[in-house]
């Protein structure tokens, strides 16, 4: 009676023992496997190692000493770690095998890639630049990097002149699904130290699966953008490229804004005070720029594309900042012709220039207070017959009642006036502002004066 017992006992603490073990020796095994097989496809391509491998039954995978050596380069980069943490081993071998269940994503993901570490000291610069010249990665100019230039990136030659020699950083890549509520958040950012962070954000709403082909409705909620030039690191760019121009530092931190303002006209954006202000205080002081997209209403792909221009960024809810310090003033002018829906149209083909003949700036027009219903989500500013005015979108014009969303510190605010109340009203509206070919060449005369004479003081000041 006594074996008996004991042998019960045996078998209840004993059977969970065995069974842990043949799970977490499956699951690392079945990853094992998955892991061996990438590595094995990516072959042709690079030559991947690592040097040790554990999981976890709740889900946590730890890639450890990864190299990564691409085809035809004796010496590529090393990544210290991979942590990924996903559902627990069961839930997630259920998504994966065809015999428990359907082959899905995990409804929860995130990813931590830590200390990747890429080595261009001596003659690697001007071999891993020529490596990628070869690969094709330029950019969609077709010019080389050049980090002198408006919108280019340094290449790995600049960087060994500016005095570095290798690059490390992080990056992390998460998301968050709700099967219940169809609604999908996702995280992103990349950090190279001492130089720049990148950040990102995204809450989409009316998600039927985690299925390409089914998320073409979805409904954008939320997307944030921060990106982040070390101020030490941005001098350093100022410093090298004014040497290599011959001006003074502050000169040339001039010139790169006129120069980025430009490359942004040059695509059809007309950017007005705030936006020019805005993006030269950037380029001159680097820092934080935070771009927001928060629309009053979630908005799809398609309805986006189907919108006038002149009702985008109120559309997007669109807000920016930079330092921390809001824009306030986002107009800009969009050229006739222009759309914000690029096609590639091929390499080869020449782009037929766009005839600026009409431009359009966003004016604030009076319009009477009875007809407002026909201005819905649009920008509005109402003064009561007190004097109180109020700015916002309009969202409600009904039966003497009008409603506007206003933006305040933490959130939006819905303010409910009374039609009778207020004693006038302006709406945001597109207005076109012709532009003669004398008045161009004018314009363009007077930039290239205004740029000749910012290098002129500038060299004064540092002469």
């Amino acid at each position: 009676m006594v074996r008996r017992r004991r042998n019960i006992w045996v078998w209840l603490i004993g059977m969970p023992i065995i069974f842990w073990a043949i799970a977490h020796w499956g699951f690392y095994y079945f990853v094992k496997s998955k892991l061996d097989d990438a590595i094995l496809q990516a072959a042709p391509h690079a030559a991947i190692h690592y040097r040790d491998l554990n999981t976890s039954l709740n889900g946590k995978i730890d890639v450890q000493g990864i190299e990564v050596v691409p085809a035809g380069q004796e010496q590529g980069f090393f990544i210290r770690a991979v942590h990924v943490q996903g559902p627990d081993a069961i839930s997630y071998l259920a998504r994966r095998l065809p015999a428990l269940g359907k082959i899905d994503p995990p409804d929860t993901l995130n990813i931590v890639v830590n200390d990747v570490v890429l080595d261009f000291s001596g003659g690697r610069a001007a071999e891993l630049d020529r490596f990628r010249e070869r690969a094709g990665y330029r950019k969609t100019d077709g010019k080389q990097a050049d980090v002198c230039r408006a919108g280019s990136e340094p290449s790995l030659i600049q960087l060994q002149e500016m005095g570095f020699e290798r690059l490390q950083g992080d990056i992390r890549f998460g998301y968050q699904y709700i099967p219940s509520a169809q609604k999908l958040y996702s995280d992103f950012s990349v950090d190279i130290q001492g130089m720049q962070h990148l950040a990102m954000s995204l809450a989409l709403s009316n998600v039927p699966a985690l299925e390409a082909q089914k998320m073409l409705g979805v409904l954008l909620n939320k997307l944030k953008i921060t990106y982040e030039n070390s101020p030490e690191f941005g001098q350093k760019v100022m410093e090298y490229c004014a040497q290599k121009r011959g001006v003074t530092p502050e000169d040339f931190k001039l010139l790169m804004a006129d120069d980025l303002i430009r490359e942004i006209e040059r695509s059809g954006i007309v950017p007005g005070f705030g936006l020019k202000h805005a993006l030269k205080e950037y380029v001159t002081s680097w820092g934080t720029l935070l771009i927001e997209l928060s629309p009053p209403n979630p908005i799809g792909i398609f309805a986006l594309m189907q919108l006038p221009r002149e009702q985008i960024a109120e559309k997007l809810g669109l807000q920016l900042a930079v330092n921390d310090r809001l824009v306030t003033d986002l107009s800009f002018r969009i050229l006739d012709g222009v759309s914000l829906v690029r096609r590639n149209s091929g390499a080869g083909k020449k782009q037929k220039p766009l005839p600026p003949k009409v431009e359009y700036m966003w004016e604030y027009r009076k319009v009477p207070v009875e007809r407002l219903s026909g201005y819905l989500e649009r920008r509005v500013i109402l003064k009561e017959r007190n004097g109180r005015i109020h700015k916002g979108i309009l969202v409600e014009a009904k039966g003497g009642r009008i409603s506007i969303q206003q933006r305040i510190s933490g959130g939006k605010f819905t303010a409910h006036l009374q039609a009778g109340n207020i004693s006038s009203a302006q709406a945001r509206l597109r207005v076109k502002v012709p532009v003669s070919a004398a008045q161009q060449a004018v314009s363009q005369q007077t930039d290239a004066s205004d740029a000749k004479a910012t290098t002129e003081q500038g060299q004064q000041a540092g002469g």
